[in-house]
């Protein structure tokens, strides 16, 4: 019960952090990602070369999709899952060579 507590709790600062963040609109930034009227290449042309020694990059406007957002939180579970499963493991194994090297010690 208490994982679940953690569980949804989880779950439920994530969603608060989504929705402050990425769904708070649009601001301009200070990273130049948007493109202003000024900033456009007239229509039917292509983008304008960048200066020497420079090159522009490709930047998706678009946030990821809802099978993108999908597959990365079935990940995070798989991840999460496999995390756990290795950590009981090494601890296991941890007290179980403890045990084992008493015994020895104890002539068992």
């Amino acid at each position: 019960m208490p994982y679940l507590l953690v569980l949804a709790g989880s779950l439920l600062i994530g969603a608060g952090v989504y929705l402050a963040t990425v769904r708070s609109g649009h601001r301009e930034t200070s990273l130049g990602f948007g493109a202003d009227a000024a900033e456009a290449p007239p229509e039917g042309q292509g983008p304008r070369a960048a200066g020497p020694g420079y090159a522009y990059l490709r930047v998706s406007t678009e946030g990821p999709s809802a099978v993108e957002r999908l597959q990365g939180f079935v990940g995070i579970l798989v991840l999460i899952v496999l995390a756990s499963a290795v950590l009981a493991l090494a601890i296991y194994e941890m007290g179980h060579l403890i045990n084992r090297t008493i015994e020895s010690f104890l002539g068992s």
